[in-house]
Order: structure tokens, then sequence, then C-alpha cells
């Protein structure tokens, strides 16, 4: 099973989106896909409808070491792809697992998800808009990590310390782990679009993927449908450009 971390410490650069729709994207190449949410926010959960503060959680995983996987995952309504939903008590989930010395606070995801015994393809975790000890888990869990990327004004603010932790994890925990690069997110041709693009060139080298994802009201419209936007209108512009990424990284 492939591990992929789908990351930025800013918020609103498509995260969930992105998880959601190369997830999809793989599901329909007949791939069996395991989506994790690491968000409190729980965005991924609430578009596969999955959303529970009843039911077991992610939070879960990392704090109750004899929990069974199994009973944490739920089916989504589409075929080939199960989810580990998240709920607010992520939130209070970190506190917990920082004040717990009893054992290893870094790696609790990956030693959950080896129990899995390669039971799905593809593993994609959208992770939160922070670098915290939940972010670290994903990363100490994962084999890659893609990062998205809004073009804004403040697009390039923290992406090299970003990079630079991510490495620093790699180090320290997970020598596995590969920055596969990242990706714009809501592109559209604009003179700053084209700037920012050719700064990201020069910091990122082949680090940056050839392929974006254009801006497309279908993906808004896809979250109130509760549904991929690969999957609720699978002509849309962004619909083709998630399919394009998908058989570009993976």
């Amino acid at each position: 099973m492939k591990k992929v971390s789908i990351m930025n410490i800013k918020g609103g650069v498509a995260k969930t989106t992105s998880t959601a729709n190369l997830g999809a994207c793989l599901s329909q190449q007949g791939y069996k896909v395991l989506l994790i949410d690491l968000d409190a926010q729980s965005n991924l959960s609430k578009l596969f409808k999955t959303y529970s503060m009843e039911d077991l959680a992610v939070s879960n995983v990392l704090l109750d070491k004899n929990l069974d996987i199994h009973n944490v995952i739920k089916r989504t309504d589409f075929e080939n792809i199960d989810i580990m939903p998240a709920n607010i008590n992520l939130t209070f989930a970190e506190k917990s697992i920082l004040i717990d010395n009893t054992r290893s606070q870094q790696n609790r995801l990956a030693k959950a998800l080896s129990k899995l015994n390669d039971e799905y393809d593809y593993c994609l975790i959208d992770c939160p808009p922070s670098l915290n000890m939940i972010t670290v888990n994903a990363l100490c869990a994962s084999d890659e990590v893609f990062v998205p990327i809004k073009i804004d004004k403040f697009a390039l603010d923290g992406l090299e310390y970003l990079l630079d932790s991510i490495e620093e994890i790699k180090e320290e925990f997970n020598p596995n782990l590969n920055f596969k690069g990242c990706f714009i997110t809501m592109d559209s041709a604009t003179t700053v679009n084209k700037l920012i693009k050719q700064k990201l060139k020069n910091l990122l080298g082949d680090k940056i993927f050839n392929t974006t994802i254009k801006q497309n009201v279908k993906v808004v419209e896809s979250t109130f449908e509760e549904c991929p936007v690969v999957f609720s209108s699978k002509k849309a512009r962004a619909s083709i450009n998630y399919k394009d990424l998908c058989n570009e990284v993976f």
C-alpha cells in the first residue's frame, strides 16, 4: 500500500478537494483506496457523508494502540473507496498524545496502518493546515508527500519552511519519506499566476508538477452534492485536470 500525505501549512489550498479527487481517480482505475481525514474540520469526512460524533474516528486510532483499525474504517458510497473519518475530537487528541510519554508520539498512525496487511493499493492522507503532532504522524506514516499550492500574494510564504520540515522528519523519523512535489490548484491564466509559477519553477525545479488544477465552479458545486467532482461532473475542466495529475504522479 502506497501512503501519500497531501499537505500544506496554509489553509484554503484545496488539500481536501485534491485528496478526494485523486482518490476518486485511482478508484476509477480499479485501485482500492483508503482515505484518511486528519483535519479536525472533518471536511473530507463530511464530503463522503461519514462524519459522526458517536462513531469511532481517527483520533481513537491515535490514542488507543489496542484498537482494531478495521472498526474505524467506513465504506463510502463509491466503489473502491473507504475512509477513516475524523471529528472534532481530533482537536483534543494532539494534547493527549503530547502528554503521553508511555509510547512513541510520532509513529502511532504508521503502526496502526501496518495492521492493514496491504488491503488497499493506495492510502491518501488529508493533513491539517499546520505542522503539529497530527501532521508529523501523517508524514511518519507516508511514503510520499504532495503539496498543493494556491497562487496568491502569499503563495510562497512558509513554503521553504515546510520543505525543510519535511526533510527534518525524513532524517529523524522516516527515511523512506519522499517529497514528490507541488501542484498548483485554482489556476487561472493571469499575469500574477504566470509570475508566481516561474518563481515556483525556479525554487522547486522538477519538483513542481506539470499538471495544474484550473479554477472551476464545478468543484464548489460538487461539495454541495457531497461527491468528488470527477464523479459528479466527469467532463468538467477540473475533473480532466485531476485525471491528468493522477496519471502524472502515480
